[in-house]
């Protein structure tokens, strides 16, 4: 089976009990610093997780398929144990690395997870290999020079598109040009563009492609298709400056380089929940509506959520049915947030960052969580299911464990038994 969409489910397929690293942490409005875990040496248990296809329709559309054969990525710097079941079943993070922003990217022979920068990397880039089921690639820094117009240190929430020529195209947050000496510099989004998935990318563009000074800036870009229009969410930074925080949709060329028109209004902090926040949208597609995932409050607080609107397009109108979060703070982790989807084997995965309960804060470490969704027939608003897979995977790998257990047992009977009798034409001396 081919490793579907991303780190993760990647693939569908995992190993048992990966530890949770140690490193420092970041946010979507301050310099990220953290530092790298100690990966666990034991070799890790590969299994294969059930699978329940979504409703036809249900698709988390992100991007289309790379024609042709990728370049070689990066060597890899370290590797790292995956932990997915044990993810799945007790809410734990699934790999022990730093990931704030993380976006995946599926593609044939691999997956990709890409996230807000560290003190080691602008964009750091990890790599799930089809060989290899039970563990992660970490290649290093997939933009490793930013351009000239920039400042490194604030790269932020990158989102990447295979563009099916074999191009991939990064978006990702970085700061504009000053306007004047000592001016504040507002994050924009910017592109790179890389002839493999895993990097290296290079940005050279003479400025940013978006940046709506008046808006605050833009951050959090995530694309989207629809039909064969291509889309970048993003975030008008409003917080910045004491403006509102509005999430818009905006198409793009056909080869994602540059807008094709203006950006589009969907949502905007309407509800208490969100403290005049909302930004990382995502969007997938589910009973004839776009589902519009948004991340809201303070990031650094166990307020930080994961909220839902209903969307009539790409470009709206959108409801929020809900006057709460869709996802919040549970006992397994804290401040949930920077949510993207992917579909494997026709089930729609979700991930997302959040923090180790109790270490929600500006130096705290957000991790990389996994879960899964299902959808009723008439709800575009899903379920988190995630942990029932587990479990029922892990009845699963029971029950194949007993039965191979009561097989060897029956064999070694019918040998025993094969022993004992004797074979056609052997004497058997009489009785005395």
């Amino acid at each position: 089976m081919r490793r579907a969409a991303a780190l993760l489910a990647l693939l569908c397929i995992a190993p048992l009990g990966a530890a949770a690293g140690q490193g420092a942490p970041g946010s979507s409005h301050a310099q990220l610093r953290s530092t790298s875990a100690t990966p666990p040496q034991a070799p890790p248990t590969t299994v294969k997780l059930p699978n329940k296809p979504a409703p036809p329709g249900t698709t988390a559309g992100q991007r289309t398929p790379t024609v042709g054969p990728a370049a070689a990525d990066p060597k890899v710097v370290s590797t790292t144990p995956l932990s997915l079941l044990s993810g799945l079943l007790s809410g734990s993070p699934i790999l022990p690395v730093p990931l704030a922003d993380p976006f995946l990217l599926t593609e044939p022979d691999a997956n990709y997870v890409y996230a807000t920068n560290t003190t080691t990397a602008n964009i750091p880039v990890y790599r799930s290999d089809a060989s290899d089921t039970g563990s992660v690639d970490y290649l290093g820094d997939a933009l490793p020079e930013v351009p000239a117009w920039t400042v490194k240190g604030f790269q932020w929430a990158p989102s990447v598109y295979a563009v099916g020529d074999g191009t991939f195209v990064m978006y990702y947050s970085t700061p504009q040009p000053p306007a004047t000496d000592g001016s504040p510099r507002r994050q924009c989004i910017s592109r790179a563009t890389s002839s493999a998935a895993g990097g290296p990318f290079v940005d050279d563009s003479p400025g940013p492609m978006i940046c709506p000074v008046d808006k605050g800036g833009a951050i959090d870009p995530s694309v989207f298709i629809d039909g064969d229009t291509l889309y970048l969410l993003w975030k008008g930074d409003g917080d910045c400056c004491n403006l509102p925080t509005i999430i818009y949709s905006q198409p793009l060329s056909i080869d994602g380089l540059s807008t094709a028109g203006p950006p589009t209004e969907l949502i905007r902090d309407t509800q208490p929940w969100e403290a005049n926040l909302v930004e990382a949208p995502s969007m997938i597609t589910a009973n004839g509506k776009n589902v519009l995932f948004y991340s809201a409050n303070n990031w650094s607080t166990p307020n930080y959520a994961i909220g839902v609107a209903v969307c009539d397009s790409v470009n709206g109108p959108c409801v929020k049915p809900l006057q709460k979060p869709w996802l919040a703070s549970i006992d397994y982790y804290s401040g949930p947030g920077g949510q993207e989807f992917f579909n494997t084997d026709g089930r729609v995965w979700m991930i997302h960052h959040g923090f180790l309960p109790g270490e929600a804060s500006s130096i705290g470490t957000r991790r990389l969580y996994l879960d899964a969704l299902e959808f009723s027939s008439d709800d575009p608003i899903p379920t988190r299911v995630g942990q029932g897979i587990g479990l029922v995977t892990l009845l699963l790998i029971a029950g194949g464990i007993l039965l191979g257990v009561v097989g060897i047992v029956l064999l070694l009977r019918w040998f025993e038994r094969r022993r004992r009798t004797p074979s056609a034409g052997t004497s058997v001396p009489a009785d005395r």
